[in-house]
C-alpha cells in the first residue's frame, strides 16, 4: 500500500518492480491495461483512514482509425457527422478503468470518454482535460496528431514531465466539477504518460480523495517510465502498427535500452536532488530546527532549574546550590552524549548492511564475473588460494599490483563481457538498494556499467556470432570502455575483500569457500589449465 501524501524513493521503486511482474502475467495488451489499473486503484490509500486514495483510475492510448473495431468506427463516424476520415487518424480510447462505481469498471459503459477522435487541434482543443494533459507533459500536439518517424528515438529517449493538478475543486481543466470532482471528493488529479515507438501515445490518469503533493508528483516520473517498459513487448500487435507493417525486435530492443536510460536519468536525478537537498544549508538548518523543537521542552527546563539554583546561589551564598545546578548542565550533555552515540550506532549498522548486502551479490550473483576476470589476467596473476592464504598485507599488494592489469588476450576479456549480461539485474537491484537507503555508493559507476551492457546486449542481438571485443578494437573510445569495465570490476572485488578481511574474516573466507565450490569457477581453471 501506498500513500501519496507521504511517497518515498523505496515506494516508487517497489512499484516499478510491481509493474514489471504485471507485463510477465499478461497474455496481452488488454489484460496489461486492466492489471495495472486495478493495481494503482487498489494500492494507493489514505494511511490515516485505511481507505482507497483513488477513485478512478484510467488509461488511455491513441489508436488509429483502420485499426478500431466496427463499433468504435461508428461512435467515430457519428461524432465527426460524415466528415470525411483519413485512415491513419488518430484516436484516443479508453484501455481499461476502475473506480468505486461498478460503471466504472468496464470500458464498455463509458459513454463520454470511450473514444475520441482526433483530427485536429481545433478538436481536440473541445476535450479541455485531454489538451492540458498533452501540454502539461510537455509532449506536443503535433507528436500526438502527426508523429514522425525521424523523431521517433529522440521523443523515446525523453522522460516527460507529469500532468498534475493539486487542487481539483474549481480547477477549469477537471470538467464535470458537479457531477464527478464535488460528489466524490476528488483533491488532486495526476497523470503519467510518454510514446511508443510506433508513435502512439499511453496515458494513466489517476483521480484522488487524498492531496498530491508536488513531490510525489515528480517521483512518478520514473513510475511512466516503468509503464512504457511494460507495454513495451506488446507494441508488435498489429493493433499499434501505423506506419510500419510490422515493428522488428531490434527496434523493440533499442526501445526497451531507451527507456531503460531513461530510467537510470531519473533515478540519477532524483538522488542527486535529495543530496543537494541534504547539503542545502536552509534545508539543514530547518531539519535540525525540526528535530531540535521536539526535545526544546526538555533543554528549556534542564537550562531554566540550572539556572534557578544559580540565582539561588547568588541569594544565599550556599554551596550546595552550585551542585544542585551543576545536576541539569550533566543530564543535558549526557542526552547529546547519548544522541551522538546512537548516532554513530545507526551509521555502524547501515555500514554493517551494506557490507553484508555487497558480499551477497559478489558470493552468487556476481561471482562468475570476477571469476572469469581473476582467470583471464596474465599480470597480476590472482587466484582464489593466493587471496585466501594471503595476510592483510599482502592483499593488500594484490591490489596496488592490481592498478597495472593485463589479460591474456582478447578472448579472454570476452569471456569476463559476456558474464556480464546476464548479471544486469544484479547491478540494477543494488543501484537501487543504494538509492533507497540513502548510500552514496557507486551509483554514477553502476549507471556506466548497465549502460555498458546494454550496448553489448544490442551487439549480440545484431552479431550473435561475433565477439562483441573484436568489434571495441575497432572504435578506440569503445575499448576504453570495455577496460575501464573490466577493470573497475576488479578492483571493487579486491577492495571489498580487503575490507572484509580486516573487519570480517568469517565472512571473508565464506566468501572464498563459495568460490573454490563454484562450478564455473571449476570450468574456467580447467580450461586455463589446458590453454
Amino acid at each position: 500500500m501506498y500513500d501519496l501524501t507521504n511517497f518515498s524513493l523505496q515506494d516508487m521503486s517497489k512499484i516499478g518492480d510491481d509493474l514489471q511482474q504485471l507485463e510477465l502475467k499478461a497474455r496481452n495488451i488488454d489484460e496489461l491495461s486492466d492489471m495495472m489499473v486495478q493495481y494503482f486503484f487498489d494500492n494507493l490509500v489514505d494511511t490515516q483512514t485505511g481507505e482507497k486514495s483513488s477513485v478512478l483510475v484510467r488509461l488511455f492510448m491513441t489508436y488509429p482509425y483502420s485499426s478500431l473495431d466496427t463499433e468504435l468506427r461508428q461512435s467515430v463516424d457519428k461524432m465527426l457527422s460524415a466528415q470525411p476520415v483519413q485512415q491513419d487518424m488518430k484516436c484516443l480510447i479508453l484501455s481499461a478503468t476502475a473506480g468505486v462505481e461498478p460503471e466504472w469498471n468496464s470500458t464498455a459503459n463509458s459513454k463520454d470518454h470511450r473514444v475520441l477522435p482526433i483530427q485536429s487541434e481545433d478538436m481536440l482543443k473541445k476535450n479541455i482535460m485531454v489538451h492540458q494533459f498533452i501540454q502539461q507533459m510537455g509532449i506536443g500536439i503535433s507528436n500526438v496528431l502527426n508523429p514522425d518517424p525521424k523523431q521517433s528515438s529522440a521523443l523515446e529517449g525523453r522522460v516527460f514531465n507529469v500532468y498534475h493538478i493539486p487542487d481539483a475543486i474549481g480547477n477549469p481543466y477537471i470538467p464535470a466539477q458537479d457531477e464527478f470532482v464535488i460528489p466524490y471528493g476528488i483533491k488532486s488529479a495526476m497523470g503519467i504518460g510518454g510514446m511508443l515507438p510506433t508513435g502512439n501515445l499511453f496515458a494513466l490518469l489517476i483521480f484522488s480523495k487524498t492531496r498530491i503533493p508536488r513531490d510525489t508528483a515528480n517521483l512518478f516520473k520514473n513510475i511512466a517510465l516503468n509503464v512504457r517498459m511494460a507495454v513495451l513487448p506488446f507494441v508488435n500487435e498489429k493493433i499499434f502498427v501505423i506506419d510500419k507493417d510490422e515493428i522488428t525486435e531490434e527496434e523493440r530492443l533499442r526501445s526497451l535500452i531507451a527507456t531503460q536510460t531513461s530510467l537510470l536519468e531519473v533515478y540519477k536525478k532524483t538522488s542527486f536532488e535529495q543530496t543537494r537537498r541534504s547539503e542545502n544549508v536552509a534545508f539543514n538548518i530547518a531539519s535540525f530546527l525540526g528535530k531540535f523543537t521536539r526535545k526544546v521542552w526538555l533543554y528549556v527546563c534542564l537550562i531554566t532549574v540550572s539556572v534557578f539554583f544559580l540565582f539561588v546561589n547568588w541569594l544565599t551564598h550556599n554551596e550546595f546550590t552550585l551542585h544542585l545546578a551543576a545536576i541539569p548542565i550533566e543530564i543535558l550533555f549526557g542526552a547529546l552524549l547519548i544522541e551522538k552515540i546512537l548516532e554513530r550506532k545507526r551509521r555502524a549498522e547501515q555500514s554493517k548492511r551494506l557490507m553484508y548486502f555487497r558480499c551477497y551479490l559478489f558470493r552468487s550473483r556476481l561471482r562468475n564475473i570476477f571469476l572469469a576476470n581473476l582467470n583471464a589476467l596474465k599480470y597480476p596473476v590472482i587466484s582464489i588460494s593466493r587471496i585466501k592464504t594471503a595476510s592483510l598485507q599482502e592483499l593488500k599488494q594484490m591490489r596496488k599490483d592490481a592498478n597495472h592489469i593485463e589479460y591474456v588476450s582478447l578472448e579472454s576479456m570476452e569471456t569476463i563481457i559476456t558474464e556480464y549480461v546476464p548479471a544486469y539485474h544484479a547491478f540494477y537491484s543494488f543501484m537501487e538498494w543504494t538509492i533507497i537507503h540513502d548510500i552514496d555508493f557507486g551509483f554514477e559507476n553502476m549507471i556506466y556499467i548497465l549502460h555498458f551492457i546494454e550496448e553489448v546486449k544490442l551487439f549480440k542481438y545484431n552479431h550473435p556470432d561475433t565477439p562483441f571485443v573484436y568489434e571495441a578494437q575497432k572504435k578506440r573510445s569503445v575499448m576504453k570502455k570495455v577496460k575501464k569495465v573490466l577493470a573497475e570490476g576488479l578492483f571493487k572485488f579486491l577492495d571489498f575483500l580487503v575490507e572484509l578481511k580486516g573487519k570480517n574474516p568469517a565472512l571473508f573466507y565464506e566468501l572464498l569457500a563459495d568460490y573454490e565450490e563454484s562450478p564455473q569457477g571449476v570450468q574456467i581453471m580447467y580450461e586455463r589449465r589446458n590453454s
